[in-house]
């Protein structure tokens, strides 16, 4: 009789779901992964420009010394946006930030191939300038793109902040910003194929600008009201080397914030330059053809995207084995500018196919040092991170803007007797500003003294 007794079932053991606010929630890598979606946008519609600026130079006398004045206003605009949406997203949240920069920079690449209409470009003529409609038109483009592009990075690295645990902020970090080469690889290959295809550049601009706006409506969907408010609570065995402190100091935040201000202003300008003028320099000074350039460039890129992601690992990895997350961000850092040395090297080389492999090289070392800076940033204090980071943001793009337009100068003019030297000084600029930024970390940044947070 026992035997056919039924037995009592013993119940499943059930675990609560776990909730966008938890550390083990998949949610926030989905979040990531819409991050590093719009630093793809983001880089498209900015990368699109440099790609085919040399097809504007005879129809739209888009020269060198303009080209500067371009890239310059662009560095200017974005200086200015990174103060003002820093300002705005710790106050708002980035939760509805995010889509009004998002259609701003859009609507900035869908109006960019009017500089094509004569009927909107004779509005922006200038007495003397025969044929500069279309210049001051690009210009004003540029400039509208380069505002609401800044607006990308508050709302990015809040967002991050409040998602991420210190440990995890490297990774994440770097998947946001990998974003960025992953979009620069694909403008020249899209480029070619349009190309190929028969359409022209005004088809690239359209395309990108409206993609852009696709964006919106899954970041609304994935990211609801509450979901930022607050940053996860770190796991027990986390080191996180800025340990919270009651009140405010002047002289921690001092130190820190200096420390940033040069890290800042060395990889801005490298990898501003590089990323500006690759694609002439291939073109105008080494001889490639169009084709050839728009399969070069996207090395760079996918070598830049290799590095990021081989940042996080690396610190990862160094803190998984004992050290402590600051004494692995400080060893990433230094290889990694040291990699990015490598683009000094080019003018010493010769140019050429070996010159380029040096350029590849330091694109890795470039934006693999993005995450190292973006996961120090974040230790600003919380209410008002995104506007202390974004005020150095906008000192790096005023320096950026000025190295643009006065390199745009020397290019245009060392050109008419060196073409093949006239790009020099900027990859020697571009290979060695990084290298200050690591001597401000190993004197001024000490990793047991705190700021304060909140």
């Amino acid at each position: 009789m026992g035997l056919l007794t039924r037995r009592k079932a013993t119940p499943p053991v059930t675990h609560p779901p776990l909730t966008p606010r938890d550390p083990q929630s998949p949610w926030r890598w989905w979040v990531c992964g819409v991050l590093m979606l719009a630093t793809l946008l983001n880089y498209m519609d900015r990368q699109v420009l440099p790609q085919i600026g040399t097809e504007l130079e005879g129809p739209y006398g888009l020269t060198d010394a303009r080209y500067g004045e371009v890239a310059g206003n662009f560095a200017l605009a974005f200086a200015v946006g990174s103060v003002f949406f820093g300002f705005v997203a710790d106050r708002t949240g980035p939760r509805l930030l995010y889509p009004v920069v998002l259609v701003g920079w859009s609507a900035a690449g869908l109006a960019t191939p009017l500089l094509a209409n004569p009927g909107v470009t004779t509005h922006f003529e200038r007495d003397g300038e025969p044929g500069s409609g279309p210049f001051y038109w690009l210009l004003l483009c540029r400039t509208v793109l380069g505002f609401f592009e800044a607006g990308h990075w508050p709302c990015a690295l809040l967002t991050a902040r409040q998602i991420l645990t210190a440990k995890d902020r490297p990774l994440g970090n770097g998947l946001l910003q990998s974003g960025a080469s992953l979009g620069a690889v694909l403008v020249p290959v899209y480029v070619l194929v349009v190309r190929k295809l028969g359409g022209g550049w005004e088809v690239v601009f359209w395309t990108i600008g409206a993609a852009g706006l696709l964006w919106v409506p899954v970041w609304l969907a994935l990211v609801r009201r509450g979901d930022l408010d607050h940053p996860p609570a770190p796991p027990a065995d986390e080191d996180d080397f800025l340990p919270p402190r009651p009140g405010f100091r002047w002289g921690p935040f001092v130190r820190v914030y200096l420390t940033l201000f040069v890290i800042i202003l060395g990889i801005s300008v490298s990898w501003q330059f590089i990323r500006e003028w690759f694609p002439r320099y291939l073109k105008k000074s080494q001889g490639f053809s169009d084709d050839a350039a728009d399969l070069i460039v996207p090395l760079y890129y996918i070598s830049a995207e290799l590095g990021c992601f081989a940042f996080g690992v690396l610190v990862r990895w160094l803190v998984a084995g004992g050290r402590t997350v600051h004494s692995a961000r400080v060893t990433g850092y230094t290889v990694f500018a040291l990699i990015t040395a490598a683009a000094g090297l080019a003018p010493v080389v010769g140019g050429g196919w070996l010159g380029v492999g040096c350029i590849v090289l330091a694109g890795a070392g470039i934006l693999g040092l993005h995450p190292c800076y973006y996961a120090l940033a974040q230790e600003l204090p919380g209410r008002h991170m995104a506007f202390l980071s974004g005020i150095l943001a906008a000192a790096g793009w005023f320096v950026v803007g000025a190295v643009q337009k006065a390199m745009g100068r020397h290019i245009d003019a060392v050109s008419k007797y060196d073409p093949a030297g006239s790009y020099d000084v900027g990859f020697v600029l571009a290979g060695l500003a990084p290298l200050a930024g690591l001597v401000a970390l190993l004197l001024l940044w000490r990793p047991n003294e705190a700021i304060a947070r909140g």
